[in-house]
């Protein structure tokens, strides 16, 4: 009867278990494919984010147009298969995307749950030092439209630490995340030019 009885547990759990391992199978399955399927479904994920995100605000809609443009770019390297540099402005292009929809939220005023002013020091001293790195980044990128995005940097960080200034915790904190996208964004353009990079030497 014992044996019964674990007989028919076994045969209750058994299904399910195959069917869970199933399920995870299907699923790796899903996300598998071709680097180049890949891509092109990143791509039109991080345009369709970008209408989503979208606010009527002249510094973010900069921010979008570039965003798009290197979208455009990433579609056109993708498609003379150069997939490391379409990859790259992809993740350029995805960074901008989260600068503009910090923009959007700097303008939710229910938004309460700032951190502290310690920890906003914090975060916008490292801000400052990344902001440092900006101009070796366009350099590196030899992208001529880079430069603009040095600025926008710089003056998200300048409006960050005005806000902080004036203790308005939301526009603090916002716009120092504003700042430090643009500045990955940079980054990653960095990397699409010279791929193969050697470190730099001290002057």
């Amino acid at each position: 009867m014992k044996r019964l009885a674990a007989f028919l547990v076994v045969a209750l759990i058994a299904p399910a278990f195959v069917s869970g391992q199933n399920k995870g199978v299907k699923k790796k399955k899903k996300e598998e494919g071709p680097p180049e399927v890949r891509l092109a479904q990143r791509i039109e994920k991080v345009r369709n984010r970008l209408a989503e995100v979208a606010v009527p605000d002249n510094a973010a809609s900069s921010l979008e147009a570039s965003a798009s443009q290197y979208l455009g770019e990433a579609e056109r390297r993708l498609a003379g298969g150069q997939l490391p540099a379409a990859e790259g402005l992809t993740q350029a292009a995805d960074a901008l995307t989260r600068a503009v929809d910090h923009i959007r939220h700097s303008r939710d005023v229910n938004r309460t749950d700032y951190p502290s002013r310690q920890e906003q020091a914090a975060h916008l001293e490292r801000a400052y030092f990344r902001l440092q790195q900006a101009g070796y980044f366009q350099a590196q990128s030899k992208d001529p439209r880079a430069k603009h995005l040095v600025q926008a940097a710089r003056q998200f960080y300048q409006k960050a630490r005005q806000a902080y200034d004036r203790r308005e915790s939301r526009d603090a904190d916002e716009f120092t995340k504003v700042s430090e996208e643009i500045v990955k964004a940079l980054e990653h353009l960095a990397h699409t030019s010279t791929p193969v990079r050697e470190p730099p030497r001290l002057k």
